[in-house]
């Protein structure tokens, strides 16, 4: 009887051990990280009025940003990747996500990515990349862009006519200054990065456009 007393209070204190374990390690887990996302719901777009159609290949980021932590830059030589606050997809995929969006709702077009393009539109093949992007809190948001644009062959008798483009886009950063509060500087962060990528969404949009008037291919373009 003895024994068996002894033995019920091994096992609770065990289970009291454990459920204690348990305690401690949910209260040191890390909170759940704040998600962001460059993609601004656009304005209704008529699904049966398409003008056009593009194909937007992925869009290539440097390897240190092509990751969901939000990437700021500190200093001159510093930057930092901050754990709990990330982009909703690696940085790479949000970007290709907002500028098909944008470029549908522009364009009056639809992106058919491995689909045949609807009868009767011309279809556009865009390659896009974001050599550098340097966002410093409190600053500003800096990123240099380059792209190609070209009119699918199958869309025309003559052979395709392509665009080659670089720009630098440049935006300030709205909000509180670096260091005051944390959060508001990274939301100030993406919501400049929003209109960042909402003007290069704008620039890709002229080079269709300087594809069917050649007269208005713009400055940035080749």
């Amino acid at each position: 009887m003895m024994l068996m007393k002894t033995t019920m209070l091994s096992c609770s204190f065990r289970l009291m051990g454990a459920a204690a374990v348990a305690l401690l390690v949910g209260a040191c887990a890390s909170p759940e990280p704040t998600l962001h996302t460059l993609s601004v719901r656009p304005e209704a777009t008529d699904t049966g009025r398409f003008q056009r159609a593009f194909r937007l290949s992925g869009v290539r980021v440097p390897d240190r940003l092509d990751k969901p932590q939000i990437v700021l830059r500190t200093s001159d030589s510093e930057v930092v990747a901050l754990e709990q606050q990330r982009w909703a997809a690696p940085f790479g995929s949000e970007l290709r996500d907002a500028l098909s969006a944008n470029l549908a709702a522009t364009l009056s077009a639809v992106d058919v990515g491995g689909a045949a393009a609807p009868a009767g539109v011309p279809l556009y093949r865009i390659g896009a990349e974001m050599r550098s992007y340097d966002a410093r809190p409190g600053q500003g948001v800096t990123a240099l862009v380059t792209w190609r644009v070209s009119r699918d062959a199958a869309t025309q008798s003559a052979s395709p006519v392509a665009l080659t483009c670089q720009s630098t886009l440049a935006l300030s950063v709205n909000g509180q200054p670096a260091g005051t509060d944390t959060d508001a500087g990274v939301n100030a962060v993406v919501s400049s990065t929003q209109r960042l990528v909402q003007q290069w969404s704008q620039q890709i949009a002229q080079s269709v456009q300087g594809l069917e008037t050649p007269s208005a291919v713009p400055a940035w373009c080749r």
